[in-house]
């Protein structure tokens, strides 16, 4: 209410005009008639009169705001709360909240968790709905091992591979899925199978999900397998070792193959067509019959210095998806070796494993032997015999025999030299602990013989007519070598002044002259016949007096240098088969000191190629001596090397 100042009673008139002023009348002028000023006096009196007679401060009155909009929007908020509340209430009576979580459908996998390889079985997927209230849509995914063959399904599916769509499913609503087939991994293993449930509540916008898994376990086969061998052998004995495989289950298996891993020691016969994959046969069998049987055999004989007991293991199975070998069946076998009459040793280039050689380089063989036996060996004779790995493309000649020719002591003939009694006199009758040694030296053959991916085996053999008075006529071997051909690939470097035609490739004073810089230009040059080469690095360090104008260019790869170790390298990630060569040039700056004066000064120093021969998975490596001012092959700077004063 608004503050005024209070005013001294006032006449009945004065209280008129203010009542009218108030209500917005302009009051009548004062001047009227006596009695009727007194009338008005008497009725304003009787109206605004107090009960002690007094008259009210008429000046203290304000006009009365209106209020009306504060009382409707009260009135709207709170009919809006009114319904809000009545809406929660209703949902939360009609359609009360769950919170679904992936529990409203559930799946369960029934069926055995140990499989039996091979045997068919049969798996049920269970679902069910147990929310209150329906499933407006749902949908089944069953996912198996890769290597499961499916050969029946009840219903058939529905959608791609596995799946089925179930559609609605009312309270309480159930079903099965009935899956037949048959598992064809690997004995050992352990697999899962899943199912997957995806379903929508009628309520809701969203889907869910279930899931089951059922873990198992490969632990039997319709497979079954033995080994046969012989109890006891010797070295040089032909063993024939027989694998049978029999299929017990109700249903033909195919693409069966059987692999054995034989001892170290063991040499297949050289008739053998199977493919082996280092001391692993691997043999195909195909398609076996239910309730058939088959077998396959493996023969060679035991090398010398084999001795004990040895094993056996024979696994038949198929191939996966991923071309890996998925075992079915496992058997294994022991039995063995006794000492031998004749050990034999064969060393090549001081190894008696695997080896590679350069094309046109030495080849040394270290032949070794003993009488392990306690009675003489008679009439014994030894053989190196060098044959091809690979049987599909022989060629023309495996080693150079020209440089064996002054040394060999032994009778050559082919890829073949032999000792007997009239070389060694000893082999007439070799005494008991007896021992000896052979030196073989001969060359490999060289690069331009055309012959690309070279191998060959070195096979060290004896025969022995008789141990004492027995007559045995057998033949014993040392572990053959492999013996494999490295790429040719080489590096020439040159230094030049002036091009093969005279034009000037590098600058300042020739002779070189002490305290002066004269340029020159130094190519590498790569060349090959055979084999891939990879990660191929080309390097060299210069000299004190050198420094690098930065000039460089290849026509593969890329040649940097790196001022803190003073060092070109030229880099190539490859070199493929059919590049047969690649070169680099850069210019080296010489500025000889007062101690290269009256001598040939330094260029660059020892070059160096190292990279990987990609066939063999082995490294190459050549060098190359350092470079001087002596330009032998340039015909323009030829005589004029020495550095002068």
């Amino acid at each position: 209410m608004s503050k005024h100042r209070r005013h001294p009673p006032t006449s009945v008139e004065e209280a008129a005009a203010r009542v009218q002023k108030a209500a917005g009348k302009t009051p009548p002028s004062l001047s009227m008639p006596a009695e009727h000023e007194e009338e008005i006096e008497k009725s304003l009196a009787a109206i605004y009169k107090d009960e002690a007679g007094g008259m009210p401060d008429l000046t203290k009155f304000d006009p009365a705001k209106s209020r009306w909009w504060i009382y409707a929007a009260t009135a709207a908020a709170a009919f809006v709360v009114v319904l809000i509340v009545a809406a929660w209430a209703g949902f939360a009576f009609f359609k009360p909240f769950r919170g679904f979580s992936g529990q409203g459908l559930t799946v369960a996998i029934e069926g055995s968790e140990h499989v039996s390889i091979g045997e068919e079985t049969t798996y049920f997927v269970n679902y069910q709905n147990l929310t209150s209230e329906p499933i407006a849509s749902a949908e089944l995914r069953v996912t198996f091992p890769s290597d499961f063959i499916v050969t029946e399904t009840e219903p058939r599916p529905t959608g791609d591979g596995l799946s089925w769509r179930l559609g609605s499913i009312p309270v309480d609503g159930h079903g099965t899925v009935r899956i037949r087939g048959a598992f064809t991994g690997a004995l050992g293993t352990q697999t899962a199978i899943q199912a997957i449930g995806t379903y929508r509540p009628a309520s809701f916008n969203s889907d869910f999900e279930s899931l089951a898994t059922r873990l198992l376990s490969y632990d039997q086969s319709v497979l079954a397998g033995a080994i046969a061998a012989p109890a006891k052998v010797m070295p040089g004995d032909h063993v024939v070792l027989r694998y049978g495989i029999g299929n017990q289950g109700q249903e033909a298996i195919s693409g069966l193959e059987a692999r054995i891993t034989m001892p170290d020691g063991f040499q297949r016969d050289a008739s053998s067509t199977d493919a082996l994959d280092g001391r692993t046969v691997r043999i195909p069998i195909g398609m076996l019959a239910a309730g058939s049987s088959t077998f396959v055999t493996v023969s060679g004989t035991f090398t010398t210095g084999v001795s004990g007991d040895v094993k056996v293991v024979a696994e038949a199975g198929r191939i996966g998806s991923d071309g890996s070998f998925l075992p079915n069946q496992h058997a294994e076998a022991t039995f063995t070796v006794l000492a031998g009459d004749l050990s034999l040793k064969l060393v090549v280039n001081g190894t008696d494993a695997d080896t590679t050689i350069q094309y046109g380089g030495a080849i040394r063989f270290g032949i070794g032997y003993q009488n392990t036996s306690s009675e003489e060996l008679k009439d014994v004779k030894l053989r190196l015999r060098l044959e091809p790995v690979s049987t599909s493309t022989v060629p023309a000649i495996l080693v150079d025999w020209k440089a064996s020719e002054d040394n060999a002591s032994g009778t050559r003939k082919g890829d073949v030299v032999s000792w007997g009694k009239d070389q060694i006199p000893s082999f007439e009758s070799l005494p008991p602990q007896e021992e000896g040694t052979i030196d073989l030296l001969t060359n490999a053959v060289g690069s331009a013989s055309g012959t690309s991916g070279l191998a060959f085996r070195a096979v060290l053999e004896a025969d022995i007519k008789s141990v004492g008075d027995t007559v045995v006529n057998r033949t014993v071997r040392a572990t053959p070598i492999v013996i494999q051909y490295l790429s040719d690939a080489d590096i020439a470097v040159e230094a030049r002044y002036f091009s093969e035609e005279g034009a000037p490739l590098g600058s300042g004073p020739l002779p070189p002259r002490v305290g002066e810089k004269t340029t020159y230009r130094v190519s590498w040059t790569l060349s090959k016949r055979f084999h891939e080469l990879k990660d191929v690095k080309v390097t060299a360090s210069l000299p004190q007096g050198a420094s690098w104008p930065g000039n460089a260019i290849s026509d593969a790869g890329e040649v940097a240098y790196d001022q803190a170790s003073r060092t070109v390298t030229w880099s190539l990630n490859r070199m493929p088969e059919d590049v047969k060569d690649a070169s680099a040039e850069f210019d080296v700056a010489l500025t000889p000191s007062e101690a290269d004066a009256d001598r040939f000064a330094q260029i660059l120093n020892e070059t160096r190629f190292e990279a990987t021969d990609n066939a063999l998975a082995q490294p190459v490596l050549r060098t190359w001596p350092a470079l001087t001012t002596d330009l032998e092959n340039d015909d323009g700077a030829r005589g004029k090397g020495v550095v002068r004063k």
